[in-house]
């Protein structure tokens, strides 16, 4: 192989590596505690390249707020039998969650079911 050969595949092989780098990584989740709360659905999206279900949650204080969740990509969430209409507006659910470091309205989703 030439000098010009080796060039255009480690160029072709960087442009095809360029998604994987924009990927993030999920140190902003504090992966040593798990929250579980209950709200409800204000909004669903099965979408690539994460689910997200943005949930309203009432505080201790009874001031009620939007929190988002990061779901698994709709692959992993369908083999686990979520479809577009697993979580509808108004839905009263139970989240549970890794919260996010810096103490903002957000986690990483573990799970989520109906609440009692």
């Amino acid at each position: 192989m030439t000098t010009t050969t080796f060039g255009l595949a480690g160029i072709l092989a960087a442009l095809l590596a360029a998604p994987a780098v924009a990927h993030h990584a999920f140190a902003m989740f504090d992966q040593s505690r798990t929250i579980y709360m209950p709200g409800t659905v204000k909004h669903f999206a099965l979408v690539n390249p994460h689910a997200s279900l943005h949930v309203a949650i009432a505080g201790d204080n009874g001031h009620v707020s939007t929190w988002s969740f990061e779901g698994g990509s709709v692959q992993q969430l369908a083999s686990l039998g979520w479809s577009p209409h697993t979580f509808r507006v108004g839905d009263r659910v139970e989240v549970g969650f890794h919260p996010m470091r810096d103490g903002s309205h957000r986690g990483q989703l573990i799970s989520a079911r109906p609440a009692n």
